[in-house]
């Protein structure tokens, strides 16, 4: 329930349209409970001489109290279930606007599935505690006040004989309540593992189908969904025998309220009128008592979901904006691109003995391009991912333009850096959609980005050129064309800093080198950092760093680290050795 406490700013953000449904809840109620009063007026003139009027009048008032107690219930509907739907809006914003600022490492060891989850899931849990489970809360509790006030008026001793089953009933619920929470927080995470499991299974189609592991998946589908199949048929035996027992309890306290109610008949204490106004207030009592059962289902499994959400939204983000940004740094103007790696040192969180980066120092003149090398697992992808601040150094510092860049706004460095990682990735949009992803005032259009990235004329062999629509990832692109148009995507910005992760593995010798010349062509001014495994395609870098387990093991010109004969001569004896032999063949 304290999970619940959460929601308060949201529950004030509407507090008049709540209020205002709150105040016709208690309007239906009283209307509802007024009614039968005239009726039993209308029953008891029946035993006895009566004008026509008086009758009529009693029926009028009966239907009129029915129709206000309609009435108010409809705008009880458009006041309170109207705005769980606004809430639910506010939430999804809210949840989809934090995913956004989270760090990457929050992603590394979060399943997307199970983030889809709990923001859909999790959330239409919550949204029926905001909406019905407010309205019937609030709708169960006045109508057992103003009945029970009623009921006491006809007869305190048959209002006991009622009450009976109200002791074994608070019990019931409570105990209920209990099972009800932890079965529904099972349920909920093994339904974000079901989507989890879809959603890697659809991205990664076609992997299942190379390796013919289709029946395997759908075996592991069939067992998380008989997990969550037999935990929601618990869950629904446990409602089931819930409701039975509300509904049951209720029907037996109509025994002794009629047996008694009977012999005060007889007696002439009471009159046909008071009984029958009773069994209406009985049978009032019996919806809002098993809505006991209900909303208390729908609390529990919301408490249970605001509980998943808040972990979520308690996540913060390791990348910080800078409390203090660098007094001398001058937001207006453009960062020139001057790269400095001081003593910078890395452990990923999950690791922190284990350094995958250790001291690493370099520094990249404005405008001068740098190729980094080594062999797999050497820390290069995680050299240039701490460029753009997707993950911080643990020790050291980065620092661009003379700032250390955990002084500098997020935007500034962001907005200035074009970052091409090695698993490319491209929106279900078009492709000249996702060339302009995100461009602001940019000095490369869309057409120039695609020339430079050597794709203009791929894109123009499609029917629709730039307009072509994308399938999930980019699917109906080759590797080589993917590579290419997230290059075109990063030189939309016209960045000051260009951070290539091995960006060319997926085109040829040829290609790649095409479009570095391209690159040193059109952008004389930009910094350039990339990974690469051909030597082709470095040795005309301004400086080439070999990093081996972590550490810089050479660093230098092409023609330097040649005379060297260390890792980076093997390594470029052995590629000119396959082109010979590649050559022959």
């Amino acid at each position: 329930m304290k999970n619940l406490l959460a929601l308060r700013p949201y529950l004030y953000r509407y507090r008049k349209s709540l209020a205002t449904g709150v105040i016709c809840v208690i309007a239906t109620n009283y209307f509802a409970v007024a009614a039968p009063r005239y009726l039993g007026e209308a029953i008891d003139l029946m035993g006895r001489p009566f004008e026509i009027e008086t009758i009529l009048s009693s029926t009028s008032l009966y239907l009129l109290f029915a129709a206000l107690s309609g009435i108010t219930l409809y705008l009880v509907r458009q006041l309170i279930i109207v705005t769980s739907r606004h809430i639910e809006f506010d939430l999804k914003n809210d949840y989809f606007s934090h995913l956004q600022t989270l760090s990457t490492s929050f992603f590394d060891s979060t399943g997307s599935g199970e983030l889809i989850s709990r923001g859909t899931n999790d959330l239409n849990a919550v949204r029926d505690f905001l909406g019905p489970g407010i309205m019937y809360s609030v709708n169960t509790l006045f109508r057992l006040l103003f009945a029970m006030v009623a009921m006491l008026s006809i007869s305190p001793l048959l209002t006991l004989f009622a009450l009976l089953p109200a002791p074994l009933l608070s019990w019931l619920v409570y105990k209920t309540g209990v099972t009800i929470q932890k079965q529904s927080k099972l349920i909920q995470e093994s339904y974000g593992a079901i989507t989890n499991l879809v959603q890697e299974n659809i991205s990664g189609i076609r992997v299942v189908r190379n390796y013919n592991r289709e029946e395997f998946e759908t075996g592991k589908f069939e067992k998380l969904n008989m997990s969550y199949y037999e935990k929601s048929l618990r869950l629904g035996r446990i409602q089931a025998r819930f409701m039975a027992l509300l509904t049951a309890l209720t029907a037996l306290s109509l025994i002794p309220v009629i047996w008694a109610g009977g012999l005060g008949v007889m007696n002439g204490h009471m009159s046909i009128g008071d009984i029958a106004q009773f069994v209406i207030y009985v049978s009032m009592l019996s919806w809002p008592i098993i809505s006991i059962g209900w909303v208390t289902n729908i609390v529990q499994k919301a408490a249970s979901a605001q509980g998943r959400l808040k972990e979520i939204f308690d996540s913060k983000s390791e990348i910080t904006e800078p409390e203090k940004t660098a007094t001398t740094f001058d937001t207006s103007r453009p960062i020139k691109g001057e790269l400095v790696f001081d003593h910078v040192s890395f452990s990923w969180p999950s690791q922190p003995d284990k350094c995958v980066l250790q001291d690493i120092s370099f520094t990249v003149e404005a405008g001068t391009k740098l190729a980094i090398v080594g062999a797999t697992g050497s820390g290069k992808s995680t050299t240039v991912n701490l460029i753009p601040r997707l993950y911080d150094p643990t020790q050291g510092r980065i620092l661009i333009d003379g700032h250390d860049i955990r002084t500098l706004p997020l935007a500034a460095i962001r907005r200035t850096i074009g970052f091409v990682p090695q698993s490319n990735f491209l929106f279900s949009d078009t492709i000249r959609n996702n060339i302009d992803f995100g461009s602001n005032s940019s000095t490369i259009d869309v057409i120039e980005a695609s020339r430079i990235a050597m794709l203009h004329d791929d894109v123009c062999d499609f029917p629709d050129g730039f307009d072509t629509i994308l399938g999930e990832k980019g699917i109906n692109l080759s590797g080589g064309q993917k590579q290419r148009a997230c290059i075109a995507r990063a030189l939309r910005w016209s960045p000051s800093i260009l951070v290539l992760d091995d960006a060319l593995s997926a085109v040829d010798t040829s290609t790649e080198a095409r479009i570095f010349d391209a690159l040193l062509e059109n952008l004389p001014q930009t910094t350039i950092v990339l990974i690469s495994h051909r030597i082709s395609t470095v040795r005309n870098c301004d400086r080439i760093i070999v990093l081996h387990d972590g550490r810089i093991a050479e660093s230098g010109t092409h023609e330097e680290l040649l005379e060297n004969g260390n890792y980076y001569a093997n390594l470029y004896m052995q590629q000119m050795l396959e082109e010979e032999i590649s050559s022959l063949s």
